[in-house]
């Protein structure tokens, strides 16, 4: 709703909210509807402030506020993570937003899913008798265990969308998962080895 309704429809109300009697007229009294109406329109433009802050209040759905957002989950955590778009800050603002402290497989794939990218873990074992089968990959000796292999099957491509975008940004752009790798190594676990590949990306 555009600011001159608001104000019109906030004057309307307020002459209509005024006591009874000869003292305050309906119609007739251009000072005092002067008056009110420009308090009306001080109204209208908070009213519409109020409507911003419920948007900006949440980061995918930010876009005034997305640098203090950024601020306060101090992003970019590295050098890679210095998204040219806006859909990739605000993807980035809300990974970090929910992030939680468990790093398994599932919450890998979880964590890269959010960024934008498809991904499975690769999880080795060592043959254990009485528990694999014939034909089962034999990765190594039981340290094997910690050895982790994130294979991002793609890149995470990000195209221009109407209402979601900027005016200026590409219609396209590519990325390799360079942020994801940055921040798993950040956050891995000290006993496991993580190592990445790469299927089309």
């Amino acid at each position: 709703m555009s600011i001159d309704t608001k104000t019109t429809d906030y004057a309307r109300a307020m002459i209509a909210g005024l006591p009874q009697g000869p003292a305050f007229p309906r119609e007739g009294a251009d000072n005092r509807d002067g008056i009110l109406t420009a308090i009306a329109r001080e109204f209208s433009i908070e009213d519409n402030v109020l409507e911003t802050l419920m948007i900006e209040a949440f980061p995918l759905g930010a876009n005034l506020l997305v640098p203090e957002w950024e601020k306060d989950f101090s992003l970019p955590d590295c050098e890679h993570m210095a998204y040219s778009t806006l859909q990739e800050r605000r993807a980035s603002i809300h990974e970090k937003r929910t992030r939680v402290g468990s790093l398994n497989p599932k919450a890998i794939v979880a964590l890269a899913a959010k960024l934008g990218y498809e991904a499975e873990v690769i999880e080795r074992r060592p043959f254990v008798g009485g528990m694999s089968r014939g034909g089962d990959v034999i990765h190594g000796p039981h340290s094997c265990r910690y050895w982790w292999t994130v294979k991002v099957k793609h890149a995470r491509l990000t195209w221009f969308r109407s209402g979601v975008s900027r005016g200026g940004e590409k219609q396209l752009t590519f990325a390799r998962a360079q942020d994801l790798t940055c921040m798993l190594s950040r956050i891995n676990h000290s006993h496991v080895k993580l190592t990445f590949a790469y299927e089309g990306a």
